[in-house]
């Protein structure tokens, strides 16, 4: 799975992105389908929102997740909560449609 990170508007530490890359590789282990997830993190007009865009790639479709939190990390935790649902739910029809 390749992953690619973007920070906008601010200098994303290397903390921040490992962070980052260790809750992602973990929705492999609900479908081992998804080919690539690009991540923007950025600073909303508020100093204190954090906002976070995950778009995964699975075979013929996209799905985005978004999420704001106080810090990058709280924002990550809910962007990938949301991620895990929509992957298990597009895993759950392909199953259906066999």
């Amino acid at each position: 799975m390749h992953i690619q990170i973007t920070a906008r508007q601010f200098q994303a530490s290397d903390r921040l992105n490992e962070y980052a890359r260790k809750k992602i590789e973990r929705l492999s282990r609900y479908y081992d389908g998804i080919t690539g997830i690009q991540v923007i993190m950025s600073k909303d007009g508020q100093p204190e929102t954090k906002s976070v865009e995950m778009n995964a790639s699975v075979h013929r479709q996209q799905l985005v997740a978004k999420a704001d939190g106080k810090t990058h990390e709280e924002a990550v935790d809910e962007c990938v909560d949301r991620l895990k649902r929509q992957v298990v739910r597009y895993k759950d029809k392909l199953r259906d449609k066999r």
